[in-house]
């Protein structure tokens, strides 16, 4: 019995890094054009996990949700925060620091 239990375990954890890893893909993919759209760039490719916590939706439901930070820069002098909220598989913002244009 301790064995199947410990299998489930293991099996639970393999299934949280997955899920999550596909979680992380979007948010790169959403910080990327996010980047684009304002015309700065992003940089070093990642993303990095801020925060887990618990939010309500519109239907009033708790939902987990995931903040991933990552830098990008206006003008290739300095490194500025921008930051993507996910809720699932769902965006639920994005936000770049204020920069400077010179």
């Amino acid at each position: 019995m301790g064995k199947v239990i410990t299998l489930l375990v293991l099996a639970l954890i393999a299934w949280y890094w997955s899920y999550s890893q596909k979680i992380k893909q979007l948010a790169l993919r959403a910080s990327i054009n996010r980047c684009k759209e304002a015309g700065v760039q992003f940089l070093d490719h990642s993303v990095v996990l801020h925060r887990i916590g618990f939010r309500k939706n519109s239907n009033n439901q708790w939902k987990m949700i995931r903040e991933y930070r990552f830098e990008f820069t206006s003008t290739g002098d300095h490194r500025y925060i921008g930051r993507v909220v996910m809720q699932s598989h769902h965006l639920v913002s994005s936000e770049l620091e204020p920069y400077s244009l010179n």
